[in-house]
């Protein structure tokens, strides 16, 4: 049976909307697998135990790669296959450790929707808090589908 798609339309969005929370178990594989099969990034403090420890880590913790795309593929989750992502801006504060029980919540509001250049626009605060606090903090500017 085929899946349905859903797609997000610019006209049923509104300023002030908050996009449903979708929350992300935080573990080691996802850590290490986003560093090294993901994104390529081979810095041992992402997949070396020991490593990160000798540096005053407690464990492994996630790159900004890896947490820019997790907030990623939730934005366009979602919007769904017709919108488009145009623009991410993000900042890591607390780092995601692969901590028992740990989760990334992530969470985003419509903060502006507006026209340009013939795209139909939506600007998004958002942001992924894990035990420790807020990881991610940020904005997205995402272009939606129109109904017409």
């Amino acid at each position: 049976m085929a899946q349905e798609v859903k797609n997000v339309y610019w006209e049923d969005v509104e300023v002030g909307q908050d996009l449903p929370e979708k929350s992300r178990a935080i573990d080691t594989t996802l850590i290490v697998s986003g560093a090294i099969w993901a994104s390529h990034d081979f810095m041992p403090v992402h997949h070396a135990r020991d490593f990160a420890q000798e540096k005053g880590a407690p464990d492994v913790f996630m790159n900004i790669l890896t947490s820019n795309g997790l907030m990623a593929a939730y934005l366009e989750q979602w919007a769904g296959s017709e919108a488009e992502l145009k623009k991410m801006n993000i900042g890591l504060q607390v780092p995601n450790f692969p901590t028992a029980g740990n989760k990334m919540a992530m969470n985003a509001r419509i903060t502006k929707k507006y026209e340009e250049s013939g795209d139909h626009l939506i600007e998004l605060d958002i942001s992924g808090d894990n035990n420790l606090g807020p990881h991610i903090v940020g904005t997205a500017v995402m272009a939606l589908p129109t109904k017409g």
